[in-house]
């Protein structure tokens, strides 16, 4: 029973982290920009997580301050420690220092690396290439970026950052911006609910297996010992 019993915790393991996974991306379902996460398995590697880059479906909100990507790029943005991380959740606000900031309050970068700057919301017009103009201060362009395939890592939230350290970011060239307008999280809520029902029922039955597999190694040894 105890190569069966080692099955079952692995599959048990790995049907863990399967929920964990499914359980992320249904709590993130309606996160601007948010990616979903997978997990497939290698024959060399074993079990693969990564994430889905594809397109989200993008909805009119009418707030000036909302944009959404389409097309491979990224918004640039500056964390409070100084590093550049990259998302795609375009929910933006401006500060009390007239930035351009996320929803954690991080600025989002311009060409160059400055913080974009926003005095007149009312009157703010963001083009599909990313021009920022609001009637008061010098246009501005939004720094969007994009990376290799496979490149980049989720570390936070909708946040990104490269794998490897030396991966540099690229201008973005098929990416189109659209003010007053939210890309959604790119899964179907009710079939990420039947992945998870169905990965409680492998889980639950990897569990049983193991109880019972205890269960008689429990009998046996009191059988041996009396």
């Amino acid at each position: 029973m105890k190569l069966e019993s080692y099955f079952a915790s692995i599959g048990s393991q790995e049907e863990q982290t399967q929920l964990d996974i499914i359980a992320n991306n249904i709590a993130n379902s309606n996160s601007p920009g948010y990616k979903k996460d997978t997990l497939s398995f290698n024959a060399l590697l074993g079990q693969v997580e990564s994430t889905d880059m594809s397109q989200g479906p993008i909805r009119q909100t009418g707030n000036n301050l909302d944009i959404a990507l389409s097309g491979s790029g990224l918004l640039s943005v500056q964390t409070s420690n100084g590093t550049t991380l990259y998302t795609r959740a375009g929910d933006l606000a401006v500060n009390s220092s007239n930035q351009l900031v996320t929803q954690d309050g991080w600025p989002v970068l311009g060409k160059g690396g400055t913080p974009v700057t926003v005095t007149n919301v009312a009157a703010l017009r963001i083009s599909k290439t990313g021009q920022i103009i609001d009637g008061t201060n010098p246009p501005n362009q939004l720094a969007l970026v994009t990376f290799p395939p496979n490149s980049l890592k989720k570390v936070q939230g909708g946040y990104f950052q490269p794998v490897n350290s030396s991966t540099q970011p690229q201008q973005a060239t098929g990416c189109t911006v659209e003010q007053q307008a939210l890309e959604g999280a790119n899964l179907n809520p009710v079939q990420e609910m039947a992945k998870l029902i169905e990965a409680t029922r492998y889980f639950e039955t990897y569990q049983k297996t193991l109880k019972s597999s205890n269960t008689l190694d429990s009998e046996l040894i009191a059988k041996t010992s009396g």
